[in-house]
């Protein structure tokens, strides 16, 4: 709740949804500041690809979707999904198209 008198907005304290702690806040915030922040990412275990990995990293290199990844190597689709966010973890890219061009990169190297 925001009090307001003819010319001046002052935020009351109001408590996170998140954390619980007491923040000051206008009216349309229910997050504090510091639960706002993206948690920290954690740290990669390792980054090399194990063998199942390895093949959906050639398969979304041949531009295969999800369904026929799935098909191919008798998986479910969410399945892949998994495999593919723990790949995009490990290597650090964002999106399918960050994974073919690490994996292009990747065979022109050697």
């Amino acid at each position: 709740m925001v009090m307001t008198t003819d010319y001046l907005t002052v935020p009351v304290p109001r408590n996170c949804f998140r954390c619980g702690k007491e923040f000051r806040a206008n009216d349309t915030e229910r997050i504090c500041e510091a639960c706002r922040k993206p948690p920290e990412p954690k740290a990669c275990v390792s980054r090399s690809l194990s063998f199942r990995e390895k093949q959906i990293v050639k398969l979304v290199q041949q531009a295969k979707l999800n369904k026929e990844i799935a098909y191919e190597l008798h998986l479910t689709e969410g399945t892949i999904k998994e495999y593919l966010n723990r790949i995009f973890r490990k290597l650090g890219v964002k999106n399918r198209t960050e994974l073919a061009i690490w994996a292009f990169m990747q065979t022109t190297a050697a």
